[in-house]
């Protein structure tokens, strides 16, 4: 499985021929991650995981283009889901997409403030050729496994966290491999403090920590399994 960063909380999966896209949002890099998107997978109907103009031209160009995500995703974009090409997917489902096999979970987006209503938001946890690869979206929700992850995409910055509990998550999960995503909002000098608090040194975790440049791949391989 080839992973492939398109900024902030946008990623491609790439297997055998079949390519997801997840949450192509307003501060990724749109044009290249809607290039040739394969399926588009939301997690939650924020802009900045959802580029409703952007997403919008693309559904409208390519009839044949999927989407899966939750309602709301779906009610910004105008669009009448059918249950095939444009999906509403809630915690508990299943999908079959080519070589990947998904299972949704989350529920909720996590708490940005009492007095701002949380909006659906649902996970994702990608498996294919014996890999794993997990999207939280915006929450801290374990996925629906008891498996070691191979790569967790792991939010560093966000209004609804503190770095501690970003952390805890990593350090709780104890992947194989964490991809920090979620990272738009901070500057050159924070990305590089996060990073060294995300590090292993400080979470004491036995994963490797590989930040991504955009536009960069890592190739997911297989691990050995305690």
């Amino acid at each position: 499985m080839r992973l492939t960063f398109h900024g902030h909380s946008c990623v491609a999966l790439d297997h055998d021929g079949t390519t997801l896209t997840v949450d192509p949002g307003t501060f990724a890099d749109t044009s290249s991650a809607l290039a040739d998107p394969g399926t588009l997978l939301v997690t939650h109907a924020h802009p900045d995981h959802l580029d409703v103009a952007a997403v919008r031209k693309a559904l409208d160009e390519r009839p044949e283009l999927a989407m899966i995500g939750p309602q709301a995703a779906f009610d910004l974009l105008g669009e009448a889901p059918d249950g095939e090409r444009h999906r509403v997917v809630e915690p508990g489902d299943v999908l079959d997409l080519g070589p990947f096999a998904v299972l949704v979970g989350g529920g909720q987006h996590a708490v940005i403030h009492p007095d701002i209503p949380r909006v659906a938001n649902v996970t994702y946890l990608f498996s294919a050729g014996g890999e794993s690869v997990y999207h939280p979206g915006d929450s801290l929700v374990p996925p629906l496994t008891d498996r070691r992850l191979d790569v967790l995409l792991a939010p560093v910055s966000a209004p609804w966290m503190k770095v501690s509990e970003g952390i805890d998550f990593v350090r709780t999960l104890d992947p194989w491999t964490v991809v920090p995503i979620h990272d738009a909002i901070l500057s050159s000098a924070g990305l590089g403090l996060v990073h060294r608090l995300f590090g292993v040194g400080r979470t004491g975790g036995t994963y490797d920590y590989r930040p991504l440049e955009v536009g960069q791949h890592l190739d997911v391989t297989p691990r050995s399994r305690p």
